[in-house]
């Protein structure tokens, strides 16, 4: 009778939290003539709902395909290539495509075979896909990789480039601020006070009433990491170079921590726009976690706070069997996926569990030798922070995908963040969603995707609330999750695939 009690229970407080949920919108099926790779979803106004997919055939032959889709049925309404082939003694492809205001921007690099020149083009687009202007605002020398980001406020976008060989002393990032009417704000060139072999900028963030923060990874002595080995030594060496257009003053942070290694780093501006910077770190070097950093940063470029927590017993009791416990004292292959930042300027840290192995099988019989990689996309690592930067919780998200030879296209989340809580979405098994959220050891694998369910789970300030089916057992197309980009607060967009056949689900928050 008391277990019956327990379950009932369980099961009632999941329903309750079900009722946030609106019921899924599903889309009609549509089919491609060919395989495209799906970029995501760029944007919606008050009726369409509009995607990109880029196609690539060939140097000179490449598709970019925009697709609208009516918001109340999510059918689709209308396709086009929006994608111009260059003209002769030209090649070029597709590089960023943003949408703010029923404008669609599109970045291009554009090559002159004859000059030698490779240029980077800027587009406007109407949301039927008709080319409004085209410009060029830049080149890129062979020694240089571009970057491009969108300002805070859709104002405009900020264009990167640095170089990518490594026999250089001397770095410097040259920055341009374009306005959404392709006029150049504002430029510079940022030298770093170090010499440096190597640098790589993973993120950018840009208010035009903030300075420009831009992450860079430094990777002093990049290791020889096999490609067949994906969970060998961290080498990261990051650095926070922030800029000031106002003032034209340039301050460089480096993210050091004694007898700890970053594995991966983070950041947003939160509701005062201080800029807040977190991350993963562990004491071995390997592809691990062991705990957690923030920094929160003024306009000023003043550090207002800086947090390190290192994972309790508590905590690695969540991630580690019983019989493991006390000998393991960091999380194998836990990777920093995103921060998630709340309307209070609170954040979420997420994170998941991957690897990927390759087997190789030879046939002494037949001289063959069989390839098969072994993509690992499996629990989902959670903390909450508040808006100080503090340490909240850390909880674990059960998740188990293992997939052969698919590149790991239908594994991995993707998340819905309200501003008040979040909603992880991903494929799972209909058994697994009828377990307690606090049963972390009871969950089976998926494998290959067979007998999958989209699935969700509800968190907020204070946990996880809530786990179950997005979409019934009966839906027979599986979520592509890395795909589904978030453009709404209120409505999560759900791409899903059943062979070359597509369809589009939605899944809205009810209003409290």
């Amino acid at each position: 009778m008391k277990l019956f009690f327990q379950t009932t229970f369980i099961l009632f407080l999941q329903t309750m939290a079900l009722g946030q949920l609106n019921a899924p919108i599903k889309g009609e099926s549509y089919s491609t003539a060919r395989k495209e790779n799906f970029n995501g979803f760029i944007g919606e106004n008050g009726t369409t709902l509009f995607t990109i997919d880029y196609l690539y055939l060939s140097r000179k032959k490449q598709e970019l395909i925009l697709r609208k889709f009516y918001k109340n049925d999510l059918k689709l309404v209308d396709s086009k290539n929006i994608y111009e082939v260059p003209p002769d003694g030209f090649y070029g492809e597709p590089v960023e495509v943003f949408y703010h205001d029923d404008t669609i921007y599109m970045f291009s690099n554009l090559y002159n075979e004859q000059e030698k020149t490779m240029y980077v083009t800027m587009e406007y687009f109407d949301v039927n896909g008709e080319r409004l202007f085209q410009t060029i605002i830049d080149t890129i020398p062979d020694d240089e990789e571009l970057y491009i980001e969108e300002e805070n406020e859709n104002r405009g976008f900020v264009l990167l480039k640095s170089h990518k060989f490594s026999n250089l002393t001397e770095q410097e990032i040259d920055v341009k601020y374009v306005r959404n009417n392709g006029t150049i704000h504002w430029m510079k060139t940022l030298k770093s006070p170090m010499a440096l072999q190597n640098l790589d900028i993973e993120h950018v963030v840009y208010h035009e009433h903030t300075p420009l923060y831009i992450l860079c990874n430094y990777n002093f002595e990049p290791g020889a990491i096999g490609s067949e080995d994906e969970r060998s030594m961290i080498n990261n060496k990051y650095a926070l170079w922030a800029y000031d257009p106002s003032s034209n003053f340039l301050k460089e942070f480096e993210i050091r921590m004694k007898g700890k290694w970053a594995n991966g780093v983070r950041m947003q501006l939160n509701k005062n726009n201080q800029l807040v910077l977190a991350g993963f770190f562990n004491e071995t070097r390997y592809q691990s976690m062991n705990g957690m950093f923030s920094l929160i940063i003024n306009p000023s470029l003043n550090i207002l706070n800086s947090v390190f927590y290192q994972l309790t017993d508590e905590d690695l009791a969540k991630f580690i069997e019983e019989k493991d416990r006390g000998k393991v004292k960091e999380l194998e292959d836990y990777q920093l996926n995103e921060m998630a930042m709340l309307e209070n300027g609170s954040y979420f840290l997420i994170g998941e569990r991957y690897y990927k192995y390759i087997e190789r099988t030879y046939d002494p019989r037949t001289n063959i030798t069989t390839t098969t990689e072994h993509y690992n996309y499996n629990s989902i690592i959670v903390s909450y922070f508040d808006s100080l930067g503090n340490h909240i919780w850390t909880d674990r998200v059960p998740k188990f995908q293992t997939s052969t030879n698919d590149f790991g296209f239908y594994s991995s989340f993707t998340f819905l963040n309200t501003g008040k809580e979040l909603y992880l979405f991903f494929n799972d098994s209909e058994k697994n969603n009828e377990l307690a959220l606090n049963d972390y050891f009871n969950y089976k694998g998926l494998f290959n995707n067979r007998r999958f369910q989209v699935s969700y789970v509800q968190l907020d300030s204070t946990g996880l609330k809530a786990r179950g089916p997005v979409i019934g057992t009966e839906n027979s197309y599986i979520l592509r999750a890395k795909d589904c980009n978030r453009i709404s607060e209120e409505t999560m967009y759900l791409f899903t695939e059943l062979g070359r056949d597509a369809k589009v689900f939605s899944v809205s928050v009810k209003k409290k």
